[in-house]
């Protein structure tokens, strides 16, 4: 069982691991009223709320509706999508994916008290929406209330058995209480499940770097940078395995490159200070 992290293993490595993981909220436009989901990609978020046309149906209206409240979240205006959506639920108060999409909404705005309650009400309505588990768990881990994200995760996965970020957040929430092996064994099957998982190579790169298991952590790293090549982070945190491996060359160069993209980053500033400092001692020493 690992229970406690490494330390690391080079006297010159100074670091205080915080972890900075990725967390997916998925936005899912679920069907309010059957049909297909509204992809809404002919259309574009309003400047303002929509007025009700008189020649149009009820029908046309909700339709329009959705449509304009998906497109108003795919052009980051969640504030018009919440106003939409609750539209959509004053004319179809039992609807779980209204409640599901304005709870994403609400979400993306910081208001994530209310995208819990809307959640809560989608799950009462339709308890088989894996997608309403998964958003609740994912803000329950936003708000640290990492048991509940768990529960709702793994209530996804029992809806879901083949939902791969399900599996990769259940993880982060386990890694933050301290339980390393259910965290690992969680990255991993959403790995297996789905390999163009950036965030999830990771968090598992991440948490390979707090074991001490640097060779693994940074073929994981590197993993994840084949597929977002330019991860400042990413490159900061296979720099520290690099360090902790003293390949100071490999290390001093992903420091470099995570500061040409993300300049200020304070764990690569500090990788890049360090090895400046060995480096001038080691040339003392000759």
């Amino acid at each position: 069982m690992r229970s406690k992290l490494a330390s690391p293993n080079s006297p010159n490595l100074m670091w205080s691991i915080m972890p900075m993981f990725y967390l997916s909220l998925a936005l899912v436009f679920a069907p309010v009223i059957g049909g297909e989901t509204a992809k809404a990609m002919e259309v574009s978020c309003p400047s303002s709320p929509l007025r009700s046309e008189g020649s149009s149906t009820d029908q046309d209206q909700l339709e329009l509706l959705i449509k304009h409240a998906t497109a108003c979240v795919r052009e980051k205006k969640p504030t018009l999508a919440v106003t939409l959506l609750t539209e959509v639920i004053r004319r179809t108060p039992t609807n779980a994916g209204a409640y599901l999409n304005r709870g994403s909404a609400q979400a993306s705005t910081g208001e994530v008290a209310l995208a819990i309650s809307d959640y809560t009400t989608a799950l009462h309505l339709q308890p088989d929406l894996f997608e309403a588990w998964y958003n609740r768990g994912t803000t329950f881990t936003h708000l640290r209330r990492y048991e509940n994200a768990i529960a709702d995760f793994t209530e996804a996965i029992r809806l879901k058995p083949d939902f791969a970020l399900a599996y990769c957040n259940r993880g982060l929430a386990n890694f933050q209480l301290g339980r390393f092996d259910d965290a690992l064994a969680d990255y991993t099957v959403a790995i297996d499940r789905d390999a163009t998982l950036t965030y999830c190579y990771f968090n598992r790169g991440n948490l390979y770097l707090a074991l001490g298991e640097y060779q693994r952590a940074i073929d994981d790293l590197t993993r994840a940078l084949a597929i977002k090549t330019r991860d400042a982070v990413a490159l900061s945190r296979r720099g520290q395995a690099y360090e902790a491996l003293g390949q100071l060359d490999q290390a001093l160069d992903n420091f470099q490159a995570a500061l040409e993209i993300a300049p200020g980053l304070e764990s690569a500033e500090e990788g890049l200070a360090r090895i400046t400092e060995q480096k001038k001692h080691s040339d003392r020493g000759r």
